[in-house]
């Protein structure tokens, strides 16, 4: 279900104090399950949800149709090829309890994230290959967020008349950190009634490093929310530094408390970095324990990635091979 929002509340962002001890205790947990391993089909079972909740995502400057069309044949094809023979020969044998769970899954992650100029370059490819796969638009300014409203509303409209089924904006880091939470909630408003009018889901992109504070990313995350993002996400992955579990932990705070005064499920999204199954598999692990099971569905949890892909279905052939 969309977020709809809720009038700008500003006791919701007072109060707020994350101690560094209780923050490094979660993230220790994460890292721990990660770094001790799972059971193979527990592990089967997480590195195939994470294909299914993965944004395969291409934002270089040097991205054109022939790019844009590779990238749609990756997210359609790469998985179901590499893990073909590994899927057939488990089912033989019928010895593994996630058999079914793979055969009848596709494989396929559920979007491909694009700049809103190549919108319209995924979407003849996927009319072309016959297969659904939504596509997701960065907007608003991408990677600075700081255009006037009206363009980023103009870029938000392009994106979604071309066929974008998801938006992720990016906020302007020089109004947060001036404490200017209601004029941001405004911004968002104003971009999430297009989106809500189109029936698109948002996805609000924070870039935590860049914010100062867990204290600031969790007031930016929830006047996020408030202004009815669907999705938080960390990072456009184009800065600096990435985000951290850390920032992951502030971010899952923020989401239940959200979601206690609201009954609103916001989703989350990390990205910018993430390359290996191991880290991805923490990310999971945080959302598991910090925001419970129902979160773990492409509705409420994303991993944006342009290379995670190879890794996992690497990963996921060989924990495949132990049924055998």
């Amino acid at each position: 279900m969309s977020n709809p929002g809720i009038i700008f509340d500003e006791s919701l962002l007072a109060d707020v104090n994350f101690q560094e001890n209780d923050i490094n205790t979660i993230v220790d947990e994460c890292d721990r399950c990660t770094k001790i391993g799972f059971l193979p089909e527990v592990e089967a079972s997480y590195l195939g949800l994470l294909i299914h909740v993965m944004d395969l995502t291409s934002l270089n400057s040097t991205d054109n149709k022939k790019t844009i069309e590779a990238l749609v044949d990756k997210a359609l094809t790469y998985a179901k090829k590499n893990l073909k023979s590994d899927i057939e020969d488990m089912g033989s044998k019928h010895t593994c309890p996630i058999y079914n769970y793979l055969s009848t899954s596709t494989l396929i992650p559920p979007t491909i994230c694009v700049s809103s100029i190549r919108v319209p370059d995924a979407v003849q490819r996927i009319k072309h290959q016959g297969v659904h796969i939504d596509i997701a638009s960065v907007a608003a300014g991408f990677p600075l967020g700081q255009v006037p409203l009206s363009c980023r509303i103009t870029e938000v409209e392009y994106a979604i008349s071309h066929g974008a089924a998801e938006i992720d904006i990016v906020i302007d880091r020089g109004m947060v950190l001036n404490g200017d939470y209601k004029i941001l909630y405004n911004d968002i408003r104003a971009i999430k009634c297009v989106c809500a009018n189109g029936k698109v889901t948002l996805k609000t992109i924070l870039s935590v490093t860049e914010l100062g504070s867990y204290q600031t990313i969790y007031k930016a995350a929830m006047t996020a929310m408030m202004a009815g993002s669907d999705f938080i996400k960390t990072s456009t992955g184009k800065e600096a530094t990435n985000a951290t579990l850390s920032h992951g932990v502030v971010m899952c705070q923020a989401i239940k408390k959200f979601h206690e005064k609201t009954g609103f499920q916001v989703g989350i999204k990390p990205a910018g970095g993430i390359k290996f199954n191991e880290q991805a598999l923490s990310w999971l692990v945080l959302v598991k324990n910090e925001l419970g099971n129902d979160w773990l569905r492409a509705s409420h949890f994303r991993i944006g990635a342009s290379s995670l892909l190879e890794d996992v279905v690497k990963r996921l052939s060989v924990v495949l091979k132990k049924f055998r």
